[in-house]
């Protein structure tokens, strides 16, 4: 069984970094154990991280593109959490509909 996390009123406080490898893949780990003991075959995938900003995450954050539970998880559990790109077939069907919307709206103008 995996480690049985225990959030309470926990703030940690991280370091997210940009990965050069992949446009959109960022890496958050907690501030006090860095990005230096990260696997190595993490590290190849990534490619060079760059820092992007610290930030203090508790399980109801807000976070952009990510779950500040899972976060708090991957981090207690791995050590880091990566946070992927967003698919190209999602961007894609915001964009089909978005321009549906669009067309509609005109047609209804018309």
């Amino acid at each position: 069984m995996g480690k049985k996390v225990s959030f309470g009123n926990e703030n940690r406080l991280c370091e997210i970094y940009r990965c050069s490898k992949k446009e959109g893949m960022y890496i958050y780990v907690d501030k006090k154990a860095g990005i230096e003991k990260l696997p190595d075959a993490l590290r190849k995938k990534t490619g060079k991280l760059v820092f992007a900003m610290g930030l203090v995450i508790t399980p109801d954050k807000k976070l952009a593109r990510a779950n500040a539970k899972d976060v708090l998880i991957a981090i207690e559990a791995q050590g880091f959490y990566l946070q992927m790109p967003p698919s190209l077939y999602g961007e894609a069907q915001a964009s089909s509909s978005a321009i549906t919307e669009a067309n509609d709206f005109l047609e209804r103008e018309h």
